[in-house]
């Protein structure tokens, strides 16, 4: 196979991979409430789950640069997805809560893994439009996601078929990572010595706990949107699941299609502007949410939410190995995406836990001060971010 076949056959292959970690994103949104049901748990234990996850998936992604030094992308990729389609079957066919619990730590611990090694592959090869246009095939899966679930339940079937479905495409893509095995091939600035960067010296770097701060609430706001809508519309403002579904789904659409237009954006507007805009946006997004009794402005804050959120994360991925050097690029992007899972499990864990005493109207209410307080951090933050 010629060059510019090959390079057309790994970006395939990424678009796949991003697909793949949407997927079960999408998933437990709606699936959660019928979950809970048949394993006899409160709703409020999706904090437990999601803090299986986050475990699982730190315990690859801060080590994900010393372990590309030692195995090959390709391999790291195949097993992992393998893993993570294993775990998705797992939730499927576990009887017992302890079983979903442990697939969901192998369900992180694989997606951990692809996450962290395809954003650093990606940062340090693609321009911000290519690599928002890589992130907008996550959110094809993430939108796909609550698609798949929503339609077994309007056809009879039962929400674990959306997980068997899934964990065979996960299967699936293992086996084409293992045969594209030899066409992946880390650069040297992302592999090798420069992996090594010392821990101590990324602590170091200019706002590094805020930055740090920053993925941990974007992306808190970001999961905890797409894990909590469809219970809040449902349970406390009397939308029906039908609507609630879809609405769902809205939400990943709008953030698949805001990387795809962000990717044009770029190409002629500076990152730092974009940033601010979104920044703003999800803001104002979660304003409209907060407002009770008002379903179509509820559906826009929702859209709007997702649009905005859409550059956030591969923009500030994508300008890590210039702000920090190669050096240092594979180091802080496995503290950055593991700050940001650490978010995405406990402030939905949070939300879920006040739930108990304020009602499910209190998790639109913390959404808008998450957002105001991401918009004041990252404001802080630019300053030492040279993007224009």
């Amino acid at each position: 196979m010629n060059a510019k076949n090959r390079n057309l056959l790994l970006i395939t292959v990424c678009y796949l991979a991003f697909i793949s970690l949407g997927l079960p994103d999408g998933l437990l949104g709606i699936s959660w409430p019928f979950m809970s049901a048949k394993l006899g748990v409160p709703l409020d234990s999706l904090g437990l789950l999601l803090i299986s996850f986050v475990s699982g998936y730190l315990s690859t992604s801060t080590t994900s640069g010393k372990i590309l030094s030692r195995i090959p992308l390709g391999l790291l990729l195949s097993f992992s997805c393998a893993i993570t389609g294993l775990s998705l079957l797992g939730y499927a066919f576990a009887p017992h809560w302890i079983l979903v619990i442990i697939a969901t730590f192998f369900l992180g611990s694989g997606g951990g893994a692809i996450d962290t090694s395809i954003n650093t592959f990606a940062a340090s090869r693609f321009s911000p439009s290519v690599v928002n246009w890589l992130h907008a095939f996550y959110g094809v899966g993430a939108t796909s996601g609550p698609f798949i679930i929503t339609w077994m339940l309007l056809h009879g079937k039962e929400w674990h078929d959306g997980y068997i479905i899934v964990g065979i495409i996960q299967i699936g893509l293992s086996i084409l990572f293992l045969m594209t095995l030899n066409y992946w091939k880390v650069s040297t600035g992302a592999q090798g010595q420069n992996v090594h960067g010392s821990f101590r010296d990324a602590l170091r770097l200019p706002m590094f706990w805020v930055t740090l701060s920053i993925f941990f609430i974007y992306t808190g706001i970001e999961m905890g949107v797409g894990q909590w809508i469809f219970t809040v519309l449902t349970k406390s403002r009397g939308i029906s699941i039908k609507d609630a579904g879809f609405w769902t789904s809205a939400y990943y659409g709008s953030l698949t299609a805001g990387r795809i237009l962000f990717g044009f954006i770029l190409t002629r507007v500076a990152v730092g502007k974009v940033l601010v805009a979104a920044f703003c946006g999800i803001l104002a997004g979660t304003v409209l949410l907060v407002i009770p009794h008002t379903p179509y402005l509820t559906l826009v804050g929702i859209m709007l939410i997702g649009l905005a959120n859409a550059p956030v994360f591969p923009c500030l991925i994508s300008i890590t190995p210039m702000r920090v050097g190669e050096k240092q690029a594979a180091n802080m992007i496995g503290f950055q995406i593991s700050s940001a899972l650490v978010g995405g499990a406990l402030l939905p864990a949070l939300a879920g836990l006040m739930t108990v005493y304020f009602g499910w109207e209190i998790i639109p209410i913390l959404f808008l001060i998450e957002a105001a307080i991401l918009l004041v951090l990252y404001l802080l933050s630019r300053s030492s971010i040279k993007t224009g």
